[in-house]
């Protein structure tokens, strides 16, 4: 279908939408006041649109999964859409358990600054 280099130009141009439509997301999310609610809202919008999964079983190439979701569902094929949940799903727990790994970190150092803060004066 497409040669290497198209495949990786297609990719790129693909990065970029994603990258601007993410940030896009983000300034539309900003209004959020409670980083708690915001920051999962970017997370889940990042898995949905850089998560890659192949799309054809005996094509190497990849392809955004909910692309390939939405496509299969809406022109009614069917057959790789429980594929492309699952992999969107392990890819939504994996960030989800980085992020609340970066959240308890981060809440751990605010707790020891605001201690040596008022430990030293």
């Amino acid at each position: 279908m497409f040669n290497e280099s198209e495949y990786q130009t297609v990719w790129m141009i693909y990065l970029g939408a994603a990258a601007c439509g993410w940030l896009v997301w983000t300034q539309m999310t900003r209004w959020i006041s409670w980083w708690y609610v915001r920051e999962p809202l970017w997370l889940v919008m990042a898995v949905i649109l850089f998560t890659p999964s192949q799309v054809e079983p005996l094509e190497p190439g990849l392809a955004p999964a909910a692309i390939g979701w939405a496509l299969d569902v809406l022109l009614g094929t069917g057959e790789q859409a429980p594929k492309l949940l699952g992999d969107l799903a392990l890819a939504m727990l994996l960030a989800s358990l980085a992020y609340v790994g970066f959240a308890c970190l981060r809440l751990v150092w605010r707790h020891w600054r605001s201690g040596r803060s008022r430990a030293a004066s």
